[in-house]
């Protein structure tokens, strides 16, 4: 009986029932979209700056964190990737040696970051492959072929198929230099990678810098999911027993990246919080009004025998009632929104221009929210949880009431 009483009586006042749904679901939809877009931003800023660099996981000597050089390389790091690629959490491995270096040609020399890729295994995973605007990327039978930044490209009149002289420090300290050719010319709209970056086949590094042929200075694991990084990490961990290899987690090789990303998740979630501090005092102003108008009714219940209890049931079932229509009605226009914009994506170079980098780090100028059922049950849950919780305080005051001054 209670349970009818309840759900006739939310419909007696449609117009209040139908504002205090709208309020709660809008409230949520609200909160849903922008959660679930905060937090897609994130995973694919990470996604992009670890397939750029060296993945999820990464393995170097020992020593190279506390001073970078190319003499500080994996000797021997075929029979550890091939250990490492048989763990079901991994997507990929890849080998890539970093150095610096002198990029000349006769209009210009610059300084230049130099990137020793393996191309097949860089076009399936690195969201650079896709950002060539002239010319192609490596391939796995290239050479002395290179593929360099617009702007260093501007500032070295290059095009694709010039000459350029790349000039540096060998492993031994040696000066050395190679004759390349420019394969292609990418953009990423970001200065530090447009104006200084260059990548060159892996092999054809090993030669410059006269590393062995398993040479590398990074071993760089991609993993299916991100969330898998601390049991891949001690899964390696005892393959590197007897060696001058260590495993690091991409916030120590991106801490720049990392920073960004815990500081602006702080801030996201300030307002966050901020918004479901609204979203529920609205909840609460209107469930309140709601059981002060109804005062003379309450009244009029308990001057004919109800009992207190009852009509508390009776009000938190309204409550529950309420809560659970605006849940869901929150859930299905948040859920869909977020979710179309998942699929399809949202170009931000209409807000930010043509390039948008994050601590030095360029990100796919298409962000995509990212929905799971666990933000889902959550953020509903806890609206629902909130919304029943509020109604406690005014369902209260409502079988406190002087019956006799009340009905007077």
């Amino acid at each position: 009986m209670i349970v009818r009483l309840a759900w006739r009586s939310i419909w007696r006042n449609r117009r209040r029932t139908i504002i205090t749904t709208i309020s709660i679901g809008f409230g949520l939809a609200f909160a849903l979209f922008f959660i679930s877009f905060a937090d897609g931003v994130y995973v694919q800023m990470i996604n992009d700056g670890v397939r750029v660099q060296a993945g999820h996981v990464t393995i170097e000597h020992r020593d190279y964190r506390d001073a970078p050089a190319v003499d500080l390389y994996l000797a021997q790091s075929t029979p550890i990737r091939e250990r490492i690629a048989k763990l079901p959490d991994v997507e990929s491995t890849k080998l890539m040696l970093l150095g610096q270096g002198v990029a000349k040609t006769g209009l210009g020399t610059v300084g230049v970051a130099v990137i020793g890729v393996e191309p097949s295994s860089e076009a399936r995973t690195s969201p650079l492959v896709k950002q060539i605007i002239d010319g192609r990327y490596l391939m796995d039978e290239d050479d002395a072929l290179v593929v360099v930044g617009e702007k260093l490209a501007a500032r070295l009149k290059l095009k694709v198929g010039k000459k350029l002289v790349l000039t540096t420090n060998d492993a031994n300290g040696a000066l050395t230099e190679e004759l390349c050719r420019v394969a292609g010319i990418f953009k990423t709209g970001v200065d530090e990678i447009d104006g200084y970056l260059m990548q060159a086949p892996l092999s054809f590094l090993r030669r410059l810098y006269k590393l062995p042929p398993d040479g590398a200075t990074q071993l760089g694991v991609v993993l299916k999911k991100p969330e898998a990084q601390k049991r891949v990490m001690s899964q390696i961990k005892p393959m590197l027993k007897d060696t001058p290899a260590a495993v690091y987690p991409w916030q120590e090789i991106l801490p720049e990246l990392a920073s960004y990303v815990k500081l602006d998740k702080g801030s996201n979630v300030i307002f966050q919080a901020i918004l479901m501090f609204l979203i529920f005092f609205t909840i609460f102003n209107t469930i309140l009004m709601s059981i002060l108008e109804r005062q003379k009714e309450f009244a009029v219940l308990l001057a004919v025998g109800t009992r207190p209890s009852s009509l508390r049931g009776q009000i938190l079932l309204e409550s529950f009632f309420l809560g659970l229509i605006g849940t869901c009605l929150g859930l299905l226009v948040g859920g869909l929104a977020s979710y179309a914009l998942q699929v399809y994506g949202l170009d931000i170079t209409k807000f930010y221009g043509e390039g948008v980098s994050i601590s030095g780090f360029a990100i796919s100028p298409i962000v995509h929210a990212r929905l799971t059922p666990g933000l889902v049950l959550t953020v509903g849950g806890l609206v629902l949880a909130v919304t029943i919780i509020l109604s406690l305080i005014p369902m209260r005051r409502a079988t406190n009431i002087s019956i006799a001054d009340t009905l007077r």
